[in-house]
C-alpha cells in the first residue's frame, strides 16, 4: 500500500526582492510627496532701480519763419540743412536762366559715387533708427526716411559751395543773383506749416492733425514768393506734451519740489534736463518743457516721444512675493542691555515676581531687527504682552504692549530661513527696490522668492 506525502510545501522567500519591494514603494512615496509639495524658489539679490516716469508725444515751439524768394527761377543752396548762418550770409541763389542748375547737374552726373563721409552720414542715421525705434514711435520710420533724403540732397549744396567761383566764371554772374539772410539764425529746408503754432493754439487737434515735414528743395524751377528755406532765429525752444489728467495733478504736486525733470527723448535715445510747468488749456493737460540748447538737434521734427523721468530710485532689488511680515514688540532701545562678557546690546532684563514674592530680574536673549529715533524692534519666543521689561536697578520699567509688523523676507545664505528686516525704497506690483543697508541683506544674497510657502527657521537644504 502506497503512503502519501503528507508534508506542507515551502516558501522561500527571496531577501533581494523584499528589498526591491521597499525601495519602490519608498520611492513611490517619496514622489508623490514631493509633486505635492509647493516648491521653493531662490531668488538671488541684484543691484537694480525703479524710475517712475510718464510717456508722451510733445509738439515744438520755437522761433522760426519760412523765408520766400522774392523772383522765378532755380534754387541752389550754398549752405547744408541745419547749418548756422550770420547776418548777411549767403544761403541761396537764384538762377533765372536755368544754367547753373545745367552745369549743376553736370557736375552730378560725373559725381558716379559717394565718399566715407557722406556713407557715414547715411550710416548714421540708420543706426539712430535702430536704436530709437519703437512701435509707440512708428514716425520715426518716415522721419529716417526723409533725413537719409536730406543727405542725399546736400550733395548739390556742397557741389554749390565748392564751385562757386568756377560757376561765376563759366555761366557768367548775371545769371543768377546770391541771396543774403536778414538775421542770424539756423536753417532748416522743410517746413510742416507750422511756424507760426504758439503756447496758446495748442489742442488736442494738433496731435490728431499732423503735417508732413516737406522738403523745401526741389530742383524745379521756382515762381517768385515760394517758400525757400525755414530759419530759426532763437536757440530756446519748447516742446508741450499732452498728459493726461492723472499725470497733470502728479506732475503739479512734484512741481512744488523741483522744477526741472530729466527728459529722455526716443528719436535718439537722448537724455537732457528741462524745467517745466503745468499748464490746462483748450479741454486738455499739458506739461510744457523749456530748453535752452539741442535746438538744432530737432530742427526738422515738430513732434517727439519723450519720457519724463518724475524719480529714478537706486538700491537692491527684490521680488515683491518675497516679502513677509513678521510680529515684533516695539521698546524703547534704554531697555536693550549688555549680558554677561558680551558687548552686544541683544539682551533685555525682565522684572518678574519669585514664589516668595520678591522682586527680581532676569536676562533675556532677543532678535533686534529694526530701530527708529526712539525704539528698537525685537523679538523673542520667551516674551509675552504685559511682561515688564527694568534696568538692574528696577527704577525704570517698561511693559509690553501689543506687537506690531515690520516687514522683511527669509534669507537663505545659511541652509534655514532666517528672517531679515528691509527698508523699502520704492515699490511696484512687480518688485521693490530696499535700502543697501537693510537689515544685513547684501548684494547676491540668497532669499526665499515665495515666502508663503515656508517657515521661518525651516531647513531648506
Amino acid at each position: 500500500m502506497t503512503q502519501k506525502n503528507t508534508e506542507k510545501p515551502h516558501f522561500h522567500i527571496n531577501l533581494a526582492i523584499v528589498v526591491f519591494v521597499v525601495m519602490v514603494v519608498y520611492l513611490a512615496a517619496y514622489v508623490i510627496t514631493y509633486l505635492g509639495k509647493d516648491k521653493l524658489a531662490v531668488y538671488e539679490v541684484s543691484a537694480s532701480d525703479i524710475v517712475d516716469s510718464i510717456e508722451g508725444t510733445g509738439v515744438i515751439l520755437r522761433e522760426e519763419k519760412l523765408i520766400r524768394s522774392d523772383q522765378s527761377g532755380y534754387i541752389n543752396y550754398y549752405v547744408s540743412d541745419g547749418s548756422r548762418v550770420k547776418q548777411n550770409g549767403i544761403v541761396y541763389s537764384v538762377d533765372s536762366t536755368g544754367k547753373v542748375q545745367k552745369y549743376l547737374e553736370e557736375l552730378l552726373e560725373k559725381k558716379n559715387s559717394v565718399n566715407k563721409a557722406e556713407k557715414d552720414a547715411v550710416f548714421e542715421k540708420l543706426n539712430g533708427f535702430s536704436e530709437g525705434y519703437s512701435d509707440n514711435n512708428f514716425s520715426l520710420v518716415y522721419e529716417t526716411q526723409n533725413d537719409i533724403s536730406k543727405n542725399l540732397l546736400s550733395y548739390t549744396d556742397t557741389m554749390l559751395a565748392n564751385h562757386r567761383e568756377d560757376i561765376g566764371r563759366i555761366c557768367g554772374t548775371d545769371t543768377y543773383r546770391e541771396v543774403p539772410v536778414e538775421e542770424e539764425g539756423l536753417v532748416a529746408f522743410s517746413s510742416d506749416g507750422k511756424e507760426k503754432l504758439k503756447e496758446k493754439d495748442v489742442s488736442d487737434e494738433i496731435f490728431v492733425k499732423r503735417n508732413k515735414m516737406e522738403d523745401l528743395r526741389t530742383g524745379k524751377k521756382r515762381k517768385g514768393g515760394s517758400a525757400v528755406y525755414r530759419l530759426v532765429t532763437d536757440q530756446n525752444w519748447k516742446l508741450m506734451v499732452r498728459i493726461g489728467k492723472e499725470s497733470y495733478n502728479h506732475l503739479r504736486e512734484l512741481r512744488k519740489e523741483k522744477n526741472t525733470l530729466q527728459v529722455n527723448f526716443y528719436k535718439d535715445n537722448f537724455t537732457t534736463e528741462a524745467s517745466f510747468a503745468c499748464k490746462k488749456q483748450n479741454g486738455g493737460y499739458y506739461v510744457i518743457l523749456s530748453f535752452d540748447n539741442y535746438v538744432q538737434r530737432y530742427i526738422n521734427q515738430r513732434y517727439l516721444y519723450v519720457e519724463l523721468i518724475l524719480s529714478e530710485t537706486e538700491g537692491l532689488k527684490i521680488p515683491s512675493g518675497s516679502l513677509v511680515k513678521k510680529d515684533v514688540y516695539k521698546i524703547p532701545e534704554a531697555c536693550l542691555s549688555k549680558g554677561g562678557n558680551s558687548s552686544q546690546r541683544n539682551k533685555v532684563n525682565q522684572l518678574y515676581t519669585d514664589g516668595s514674592g520678591e522682586k527680581k530680574i532676569r536676562q533675556i536673549p532677543v532678535d533686534v531687527y529694526d530701530k527708529d529715533e526712539k525704539y528698537v524692534y525685537v523679538y523673542a519666543k520667551k516674551l509675552e504682552k504685559g511682561n515688564i521689561l527694568s534696568d538692574l536697578g528696577m527704577k525704570n520699567t517698561f511693559e509690553l504692549k501689543d506687537m506690531t509688523q515690520i516687514q522683511g523676507v527669509y534669507f537663505v545664505n545659511r541652509g534655514y530661513a532666517d528672517f531679515k528686516p528691509v527698508h523699502i525704497l520704492e515699490r511696484n506690483e512687480d518688485c521693490c527696490i530696499i535700502a543697501s543697508d537693510s537689515g544685513g541683506i547684501q548684494l547676491y544674497d540668497r532669499i526665499i522668492l515665495n515666502s508663503e510657502t515656508i517657515k521661518e527657521g525651516q531647513v531648506i537644504y
